[in-house]
C-alpha cells in the first residue's frame, strides 16, 4: 500500500465519491474528513481510508485532523457558507503544516466575475498563494451529472430545462475530474498549477437534446428559459433563493459563449481521452428511461 498523507474533504458528495473510488482502485491510502459519525460509517468498509471527524467551521478540529498531511484536496458542497468554510480550511491546513492544496473550484474563476462562484473560487484560490502554499487548481466546466436533476422530466415529459440559449458548453464528466484529481493528489509535478478540465467536445443544450432523443429512442426537448421563468421554475422546485441567484448568473456565463473551449486536461493528465455526452448517457440510462 502507498502512504501519500492525503486528507479528502467532501468525500461523500458526487465528485468526492468517484475521487475515493478511484484512490481506493489505486491502492492509495488516505484520510477523510467527515462531518459526523454517519457520513464516517458509510465509508467505514473501504480500504485504505482513515476517517477524521471535523467540522469545518471549527478550526481547532480542522487543525488536529490535519496533523501529519501533506497534501490536501478542497472540496465543500454548495452552500452559502462556501467561500468562508473553504477559507478555514485553507487557514487551518497552513497552520498545520499542509504543503500542498488541491483545490476544486471552477472554470473561469475570477474574483471580478458577475457570477458569485467563480468570485468566492477565486478569493480561496487567492488565499492559498498569499499564504505561500503549494497549490493545485483544478477548474472543471459544467457537470454532465447535472442533467440528472432533470431525470424525471427527461423520464416522463421528454423536456429538460435552462436558460443558456444556443451556447455550446464543453460539459465534463465527474468521472473524470476524479480521475485527474487523484493522478495530481499522487503524482509530483503538478505544484502551482491551473487546470481547466472540460470534455472532448462543446455542445448546445438542442445537440444534447438530440443525442438523448437517439439514445432513448424517444423526443426529448430542451426548453430554453429567460432568467425570470427560471427564476420561477427553480423556486417551485425548492431552491433557496442564493442557490437560484447563483444558478441564473451561472447560466449567463454559459449563455454568453465563456465555456465552451475544449481543454486537454483529462488525456493529458490521466492519458486517457474525456468520457463523452453520449458514453455519458449510456452509462446513466436508468435515470432518463
Amino acid at each position: 500500500m502507498k502512504s501519500t498523507n492525503l486528507l479528502i474533504t467532501g468525500a461523500t458528495g458526487s465528485v468526492g465519491t468517484q475521487l475515493v473510488n478511484t484512490l481506493v482502485n489505486m491502492n492509495v491510502s488516505f484520510k477523510a474528513l467527515v462531518r459526523n459519525n454517519d457520513q464516517g460509517d458509510l465509508m467505514a468498509h473501504l480500504p485504505q481510508t482513515e476517517i477524521a471527524i471535523g467540522d469545518l467551521s471549527d478550526s481547532d478540529s480542522l487543525v488536529q485532523a490535519l496533523q501529519g498531511i501533506e497534501k490536501a484536496f478542497l472540496l465543500t458542497n454548495s452552500s452559502e457558507q462556501a467561500e468562508e468554510l473553504q477559507l478555514s480550511f485553507v487557514d487551518a491546513a497552513y497552520k498545520a503544516g499542509v504543503k500542498h492544496i488541491v483545490k476544486l473550484s471552477q472554470l473561469a474563476a475570477n474574483e471580478n466575475s458577475p457570477v458569485r462562484f467563480l468570485r468566492y473560487h477565486a478569493v480561496v484560490e487567492n488565499r492559498i498563494k498569499e499564504l505561500g502554499m503549494n497549490y493545485t487548481f483544478l477548474r472543471p466546466n459544467l457537470f454532465m451529472q447535472g442533467l440528472i436533476a432533470f431525470g424525471h422530466s427527461i423520464k416522463y415529459e421528454g423536456k429538460f430545462y435552462g436558460s443558456l440559449g444556443n451556447a455550446a458548453v464543453s460539459a465534463v464528466d465527474i468521472r473524470d475530474i476524479a480521475g485527474v484529481a487523484a493522478k495530481v493528489l499522487t503524482e509530483n509535478g503538478h505544484e502551482n498549477k491551473i487546470y481547466n478540465i472540460t470534455g472532448e467536445e462543446s455542445l448546445t443544450h438542442f445537440q444534447m437534446a438530440e443525442i438523448l432523443s437517439r439514445i432513448l429512442k424517444t423526443e426529448i426537448s430542451y426548453v430554453d428559459l429567460n432568467s425570470e421563468q427560471m427564476h420561477g421554475a427553480l423556486t417551485v422546485a425548492g431552491f433557496p433563493e442564493w442557490q437560484i441567484g447563483g444558478l441564473i448568473e451561472d447560466y449567463a456565463h454559459y449563455a454568453r459563449g465563456e465555456a465552451f473551449e475544449i481543454s486537454n486536461t483529462v488525456s493529458n493528465i490521466t492519458g486517457k481521452p474525456a468520457i463523452g455526452f453520449e458514453q455519458f448517457v449510456h452509462d446513466h440510462l436508468k435515470f432518463f428511461k
